[in-house]
C-alpha cells in the first residue's frame, strides 16, 4: 500500500489507517470480542496497512489495550496514533503514560490532541507536549477537531496532522485544507462514510435504524437526514457505474482531496477491511469528483460554522 510522509515529520504513512474506535467493547459494534479485534488489526497489517488509530477515550483505554497486543512482535513496523482530550498540563504527562501502559509501548509515534477545550490554556497543554516529544515519549504532536484560529497557535508548537471528520457529506471549517496544505499539516480524516450513510446501507437497504452512535450525529437529524439520502443516491450511481461499492466510491473521494494523506476507516471483518482496501483501486474522474463534491455540498451548506457533527463538543 502506497505510503506519504506525515507533514513535517520523519514518519510514512499507509492512505489507509485502520480507526479502532469499534474495538474498545462497545457492545454490538464492532468485532465481536477481543480476539477477533486482534486479528482484524494484523490482517490489516498484513494487507500492507502501517497506520493504526486509536484514544484513551475509546472503551476507557481499551482500544489501546487491543492494539498492543495486536502490534506486539512488530512494534517498529506500526505508526501508532493515541489520542486524549485537550488538559491540564500536569496531566499530560500521566495521560501519555497510561497511553504507553495500555500499549506496551515506551514511546507512541503520533500523539494527538481528541479536542480542543476552550476553558482550557491551549498553549501551556502544547508546552507540556513539547516536553513529552523531546522526553522521547512521542515522536510527533497531532491535533483532531481544530477550527483555523485553533490550528493557528497549534503550528507554533510543530504540529504535523490534524484528523477533521470530512466526507462527501461533512467538509472542513473554512480555510482549515488551505491552511493546512500551505503549511504542510497532513490531514487524516475520520468519518469519511459518514457513519455508514455513504455505504449503500440507508439507501440501498432501506435502513432507518439511527440509533446507538449514530442519535447525535447532525447528518441523522430529522431535518437533514433526507437531504444526505439524496446525495447519497448519486454516490450509489456512480459506484454503479464504476462496478464497486458506494462505500469505495465515497473512500476514493476522499483518498483524490488535495492535501488528504491517509484516511481513518474502521472495520467490524477482515472481509470488510478487503472491501476498504478497494477504493484504492477507484478511478474517479474529474466529474464523478465534482458531481460528488457538489452533491455533498448541498447538505453541507445546511449547517452553521460552528456545529459539530456529533451536535456536541467540548466548552
Amino acid at each position: 500500500m502506497q505510503q506519504l510522509t506525515l507533514g513535517n515529520s520523519d514518519l510514512a504513512v499507509s492512505r489507509l489507517c485502520l480507526g479502532t474506535w469499534n474495538m474498545g467493547g462497545q457492545a454490538g459494534w464492532g468485532p465481536k470480542d477481543e480476539d477477533d479485534a486482534v486479528a482484524l488489526i494484523r490482517h490489516a497489517l498484513d494487507s500492507g496497512c502501517n497506520f493504526v488509530d486509536t484514544a484513551r477515550g475509546y472503551g476507557r483505554g481499551k482500544s489501546e489495550e487491543v492494539v498492543g497486543k495486536a502490534v506486539a512482535g512488530r512494534r517498529d513496523r506500526v505508526v501508532i496514533a493515541t489520542k486524549m482530550l485537550q488538559c491540564r498540563a500536569e496531566e499530560v504527562g500521566p495521560n501519555i503514560e497510561a497511553s504507553l501502559h495500555a500499549l506496551q509501548t515506551d514511546y507512541v509515534d503520533l500523539y494527538i490532541c481528541h479536542w480542543p477545550v476552550p476553558s482550557l490554556p491551549i498553549e501551556a497543554f502544547f508546552e507540556e507536549m513539547v516536553r513529552q516529544r523531546e522526553a522521547g515519549k512521542i515522536r510527533a504532536i497531532g491535533v483532531s477537531n481544530f477550527n483555523l484560529a485553533q490550528m493557528q497557535v497549534a503550528l507554533r508548537y510543530g504540529v504535523v496532522s490534524l484528523q477533521p471528520p470530512f466526507s462527501i457529506l461533512w467538509r472542513a471549517p473554512d480555510g482549515v485544507l488551505d491552511f493546512c496544505r500551505q503549511h504542510r499539516v497532513s490531514v487524516t480524516p475520520y468519518s469519511p462514510l459518514a457513519q455508514g450513510l455513504l455505504t449503500g446501507r440507508y439507501t440501498r437497504q432501506q435502513s432507518d435504524d439511527r440509533g446507538g452512535p449514530r442519535k447525535h450525529n447532525l447528518l441523522f437529524s430529522d431535518a437533514i437526514f433526507p437531504h444526505s439520502l439524496e446525495a447519497a443516491a448519486r454516490v450509489d450511481q456512480v459506484a454503479d457505474r464504476l462496478g464497486c461499492t458506494s462505500a469505495q466510491v465515497a473512500l476514493a473521494w476522499v483518498l483524490r482531496t488535495p492535501g488528504i494523506t491517509s484516511v481513518l476507516v474502521g472495520a467490524s471483518s477482515p472481509a470488510q477491511w478487503d472491501q476498504n482496501i478497494g477504493a484504492l483501486d477507484v478511478a474517479l474522474t474529474e466529474e464523478d469528483y465534482r458531481v460528488l463534491d457538489q452533491a455533498g455540498l448541498e447538505v453541507w451548506h445546511r449547517f452553521q460554522p460552528e456545529d459539530a457533527m456529533w451536535g456536541w463538543k467540548p466548552t
